[in-house]
């Protein structure tokens, strides 16, 4: 899976949020920021709008202008993970160990 892959991007940024809010502090700037995965600012602005958009995450706006989009001033200070979004990490924690599993067995197992 690459590095840039959208659901291990969602993954990422949902962790962090998830551990920011279990340890009580703000999420640390270069935690979530696009340069951290080495992707293009519009890629990120992209995944941030749909995953407020699906409710995984809030506390925050997206501006849309003539040149493009932003997030609201204080994005940093705000964005939280909410309760679908911690569910999502569970789902996909969930998956994620049937996948691992899946792969051992298909290993033990020849021609599968």
């Amino acid at each position: 899976m690459a590095k840039d892959d959208y659901f291990k991007l969602v993954y990422a940024i949902l962790t962090e949020l998830y551990e920011s809010k279990k340890s009580g502090t703000k999420v640390p700037p270069d935690a979530i920021h696009p340069e951290r995965f080495g992707i293009p600012v519009s890629y990120w602005l992209d995944i941030m709008e749909e995953l407020l958009d699906a409710g995984y995450i809030g506390g925050f706006t997206v501006h849309a202008t003539k040149t493009g989009r932003y997030l609201s001033s204080d994005w940093l200070d705000s964005v939280k993970i909410t309760m679908s979004g911690i569910a999502y990490l569970q789902d996909n924690s969930k998956m994620k160990q049937m996948y691992e599993l899946a792969k051992e067995v298909r290993d033990w197992i020849p021609g599968m």
